[in-house]
């Protein structure tokens, strides 16, 4: 014992290893079922021939630990009995196979051979997994054939990035939800390495690599952690003793394809060429092996845009055919002639003659901006010109992946493995406006992952493993077609080069970002490039040891993450209908204001700002270590017991320009001395006292890091599994998570770094007329703040808004229990009956800091919306109040009814304090191949709830409510494959003339079916009479609009987020594979293959609007989905 404790303090200084291996395990047996001590039980790969040996213990206990998945025999031998035989032993990814033998009265030169698979029954462990075999994935119609698709086989699990989940798109690896809200808070795993960079994915392998997937929606083993909770394990196919390999082709065309759009009629692209090859084997028999694989992809990927342009006629400035819904003349107004009466709550513009701007008060920048804007090329979807350019265009991917795994088996007591993983995707779309300013993005996707594996048997009952990890990705933007120069750049404010000094850093110039908002109206332009450089380093390892009844393991693992990010975005100029509707005061613009007639005006938002970003070198340490005993306390019950711990260090930049926080406690010396002069008659208004508090705390070399995390991260895991009889097991499992703060705010994500970065926003709309126009954002009286560093010191961000992190960041909370019946049914199928709960605590939430009481407006109204002089207009010296609020000599009433009026807003993010609460019914059956067919049916139906603060009024108070997720709450699939029972080796026609077999032989089908009810309909503040449901939703009136109203000015929010019944469309997808194999020889088949996805062509309409200023108010516009897709495919087996 005293070896195996030295053993576990050894290896916390190497690390610990979240490992997709396997254990089985099981009790050897008399006929009168008593126990067989010192029985040499011996665990052999099929595939492979190597084999590993162990000795039953007192209680006839056997274990093999770090099992490779793939299929096995069991042996064993005892003095006094025939020797018994297990086959077809299939061990899965993180599988605890339980193979009990009994044994008959015999000489040992006797065998009993067992051909019939062991019950797949979970009996030992209480985790909460799916796993996908290889049989699925080879087989199975994954369209994107990214294998971190095969998750959303479990019901269980939403996807939450959208349609194209390619594996270079990397987002769409980490972006589902596992059993609650994980999305980007997971778990990748690949052969045990992590390969999730902060919130984003990585590197994903070829399907014909992948041996098995798992998915783990409660993982009670305290291995795991580093997550919100859900976890993706992949194992990579591994060489055996005999030379295996595929080479194969997958094409589309587009002539067999349905319009991949019925409401735009947009045809399908898609014309891909996707080659490669896996080849695997021996290079010493028995010992050494290697697998490789690689794949190219050639193929342009099918996009859609539907956006609303304005007419020839708009362009000149004539909106007098410009309609409403209802085809009356939508009527634009002169916001310089704003006329506000306070007192009165009203506001009044005088209207343009004829509905039509003069040429004259035509902004210049946006008069040059309109010759880049491409004109509509479709009939409008209503007379307000809504969605008036309907388009399907390319983007095409040229992409390789790379990957090669060696194996090597030194001796019976210690194997290796090192892996080396590469893919890169360069991508370009079509620039479908021939212009600069379409909004479309291209550019390199590159990634690189390695791993090395060492497993050493100490003794026959304690085992070392340690892993080494590398992983990272680039992901940069580079789309020659929207890049302009410095001479274009001039062309929008020639003679005022106002940006230069926000430019400075740009090795390429965008063309500048252009929101014009509302119902009618466009983004476009670029902005800027991005860069994101991030890379992670693991550790891991971890010893194990079975002891009696207890099998023991403890372990350490390090990760570090690093990366380089750039995101600089320097311009940024919004346009709202509001700013030419009758008035700024809550103002219809279903009737009367134009998003394009403002744009002509260049009147700006307050919100168009223009920034200085400075790139990040990121840096953060993350710790982890746990121990877990597994008891088996008798032949029928195992306990599972563990706990775990996670430290990390917090977010620093290697130059140290992140800021940690605000000191809101620390006294402003100069304000003390000499306070603004704020008037009498605004302070009499205010509800709170005056804070003249504020330090600004940056990094430095003594406190690098943004924020500080706390040490008391303990993860408690327990489970029990009880064996009710051979076939049924009851499991009972709960695990703790506590969420990691690089997944939270990491490598990726935007930090403070305030003094090296700056951002300007243009002058604000004072009672009702724009402070800045599109020709001349920042004039003199205005100019843009410039980068300082450290040498504001506290002063830094006095007179502008903040936004920080620190000083400590506590990161959410997740217990996740299951209770679970598992019993397994004639023809070899599970059931599995599950209730699934994840109680959520301590979520993260923005806290703003210096929030006017929202009962204010209700009493004062547009009071508070009148311009008064500023109280911080030149206040002290630039050095001591260096924000904008110096520079603008008017502000409203409101901005100075908070309780820090000498700052913005300020926002304290991811402070804890939001709960999440989920809860779920799962059903599963599932079958692993055998005699021909194999299949998977799950489903799953859910209640959920999450804190938000339900209106402003509950913001300010920090007040929370539990509102209902808007998910749907039934998903069900079914995915399976079956082998039709005709031709040789089959059950019918088999032995029949080579031709006729080659004509009815050799078919399989195989099928996705997936259903998922309809996402509950968001609404916004709105007055509502009524119930909004109807019996027989359509695309054109999806819900009761008549029963919605815009809300009245100056009142809070009464109406609920979401109706019972209100829904969006049910979705549902069938995707189907018919393929034949041809035999060429004994050990070569070609295969052919046909693949449908949406076999059916069915039409799924999109969400409903639930903008009630929007023209397509309760109306679906397009198409949610895709029509039907074919690929065909010649895979050659040898």
């Amino acid at each position: 014992m005293k070896r195996v404790i030295l053993s576990f303090l050894l290896v916390s200084g190497v690390a610990f290893s979240q490992d997709y291996r396997a254990k089985v395990q099981g009790v050897v047996t008399d006929p009168t079922t008593a126990a067989v001590p010192d029985a040499k039980v011996t665990l052999q790969n099929d595939n492979t021939g190597v084999a590993s040996t162990r000795t039953t213990n007192t209680s006839g206990q056997y274990l093999f630990d770090y099992v490779e998945p793939g299929t096995y025999t069991v042996s064993v031998e005892a003095a006094g009995f025939a020797r018994t035989i297990q086959r077809n032993v299939t061990v899965q990814v993180r599988g605890d196979v339980t193979v009990n033998l009994a044994l008959t009265v015999g000489a040992v030169a006797e065998s009993i051979t067992v051909e019939a698979a062991p019950v797949a029954v979970q009996f030992n462990t209480t985790s909460r997994e799916l796993t996908i075999d290889r049989k699925l994935i080879s087989e199975l119609p994954i369209i994107a054939r990214n294998p971190f698709t095969l998750a959303l086989l479990d019901p269980a699990v939403v996807n939450d990035y959208g349609q194209d989940r390619y594996p270079y798109f990397m987002w769409s690896s980490s972006q589902i939800d596992v059993g609650g809200s994980t999305s980007g808070q997971n778990d990748l795993l690949l052969d045990g390495v992590p390969i999730q960079l902060g919130k984003k994915g990585s590197y994903s392998p070829p399907m014909d690599s992948v041996q098995e997937f798992t998915v783990q929606q409660n993982a009670v083993d305290a291995e795991f952690g580093h997550s919100a909770g859900g976890t993706m394990s992949l194992s990579m196919k591994s060489g055996t003793n005999e030379f295996h390999g595929t080479a194969y082709y997958f094409g589309r065309n587009p002539k067999l394809n349905a319009v991949a759009n019925s409401v735009t009629r947009r045809a399908n692209v898609s014309r891909n060429h996707i080659a490669g090859g896996t080849l695997g084997g021996p290079v010493l028999r028995n010992r050494l092996f290697n697998f490789v694989t690689y794949e190219r992809w050639k193929t342009p990927q099918s996009l859609s845009t539907i956006q609303s342009l304005p007419t020839e006629l708009e362009r000149s400035g004539d909106f007098s055919r410009s309609l409403t819904a209802a085809g009356a003349m939508r009527i634009i107004y002169d916001p310089w002639t704003t006329q506000f009466d306070a007192a009165a709550n009203r506001a009044t513009r005088l209207p343009f003659a004829g509905n039509v701007i003069p040429s004259n008060r035509i902004d210049p920048t946006s008069r040059r901006v309109l010759q880049d804007l491409w004109m509509p090329n479709s009939p409008p979807d209503d007379p307000t010109g809504l969605n008036n350019f309907k388009l399907g265009f390319p983007r095409y991917h040229r992409y390789w992946n790379f990957s090669d795994r060696a194996d090597w088996n030194i001796n019976d007591r210690w194997r290796i493995f090192g892996r080396y993983s590469r893919f890169l995707n360069d991508y370009q779309p079509v620039n479908y406006g021939n212009s600069p300013a379409v909004p479309v993005n291209g550019g390199i996707m590159a990634s690189r992952s390695m791993a090395f594996d060492s497993v050493y048997s100490l003794t026959q009952r304690t085992i070392l493993n340690v892993r080494f990890g590398y992983t990272s990705l680039e992901d940069d933007l580079d789309t020659p077609s929207t890049e302009i120069s410095e001479k274009e750049l001039e062309s929008f404010w020639p003679g005022n080069p106002w940006y230069k000094s926000y430019t400075s850093n740009l090795d390429k110039l965008y063309y500048p970002q252009m929101i014009v908002g509302g119902s009618g109206g466009l983004t476009f332009g670029r902005g800027a490039p991005w860069l994101e450089h991030p890379s992670s380093y693991s550790y891991h390892g971890k010893v194990s040891h079975a002891h009696g009844i207890h099998q023991l393991k403890a372990g350490f693992e390090g990760r570090r993450a690093q990366g380089i990010r750039h995101t600089p975005y320097p311009f940024r100029f919004e346009f709202s209908p509001n700013q030419t509707a009758d008035t700024f005061i809550a103002p219809d613009t279903r009737l009367r204001g134009h998003p394009w007639a403002s744009f002509l005006l260049g009147a700006l938002e307050g919100g168009s700002r223009a920034q200085y970003i400075s790139s990040l070198d990121l840096r953060s340490n993350f710790y982890g270590g746990y121990v877990q005993d597994d008891i088996r306390l008798t032949r029928n019950i195992t306990v599972n017991l563990g706990l775990r711990y996670e430290l990390e260090t917090g977010l620093r930049d290697t130059e140290n320009r992140v800021s940690r926080y605000l000191d809101l406690t620390n006294p402003i010396p100069e304000m003390q001395a000499t306070p603004p002069s704020i008037p009498d008659s605004v302070r009499s208004l205010n509800n709170v006292a005056y804070v003249y508090n504020g330090a600004w705390i940056f990094t430095d070399d003594n406190h690098p890091n943004a924020y500080k995390t706390p040490k008391d991260r303990f993860m408690p895991r327990a489970g029990i599994a009880i064996r009710v009889n051979d076939q049924t097991a009851v499991r009972i499992g709960f695990a703790r998570y506590v969420i990691p703060a690089e997944v939270v705010n990491g490598t990726l994500d935007t930090l403070p770094t305030y003094g090296f970065n700056a951002s300007t926003n243009v002058e604000p709309v004072l009672q009702g007329v724009p402070g800045a126009v599109l020709s001349n954002p920042f004039p003199a009286s205005n100019p843009l703040i410039q980068p300082l560093g450290r040498t504001l010191g506290r002063y830094q961000n006095l007179g502008d808004a903040a936004t920080w992190l620190g000083p400590e960041l506590h990161t959410g909370v997740n217990d996740r229990i299951n209770f679970s019946l598992q019993r397994q049914l004639p023809a070899q199928i599970v059931a599995d009956a599950t209730f699934f709960m994840n109680y959520g605590r301590d979520l993260g939430y923005s806290k703003q800091l210096n929030m006017m009481d929202p009962a204010l407006s209700y009493t004062y109204k547009a009071e508070l919306s009148r311009s008064i002089a500023n109280p911080f207009y030149q206040y002290l010296t630039p050095d001591k109040f260096p924000g904008q609020a110096r520079n603008r000599q008017n502000v409203t009433v409101g901005s100075l009814l908070v309780p820090y009026p000498q700052y913005g807003t300020l926002t304290h993010e991811q402070v804890a304090g939001r709960r999440d609460r989920y809860r779920a019914l799962q059903l599963r059956l599932q079958r692993s191949s055998a005699s021909g067919y194999t299949f998977l049916w799950a489903y799953n139906y859910n209640r959920q709830r999450t804190d938000e603060f339900f209106n402003s009024d509950d913001q300010y108070a920090e007040r929370f409510t539990l509102i209902p997720s808007n998910n749907p709450r039934h998903r069900m699939t079914l995915a399976g494959t079956y082998e039709l029972p005709f031709g040789r080796g089959r059950r019918y026609m088999g032995n029949v003339h080579s031709v006729v077999n080659g004509i009815f032989g050799g078919w399989s089908l195989s099928s996705i079916y997936t259903y998922a009810s309809g996402p509950f309909v968001r609404f916004g503040q709105m007055i509502v009479n009524g119930d909004p449901r109807i019996d027989n939703p359509t695309r054109e009136r999806w819900f009761d609009t008549s029963v919605f109203a815009r809300a009245a000015a100056f009142t809070p929010r009464t109406n609920p987020w979401q109706y019972e019944g209100v829904t969006g469309p049910r979705t549902w997808n069938v995707d189907m594979t018919l393929a034949k194999f041809f035999p060429i020889t004994e050990r070569v088949r070609i295969e052919f293959r046909m693949e449908s996805y949406n076999v059916t062509n069915s039409f799924i309409p999109n969400m409903p609007n639930a903008s009630v200023l929007s023209s397509a108010f309760g109306r679906s516009s397009t198409q949610g989905n895709l029509g039907r897709e074919f690929q065909y495919n010649a895979r050659i087996h040898f």
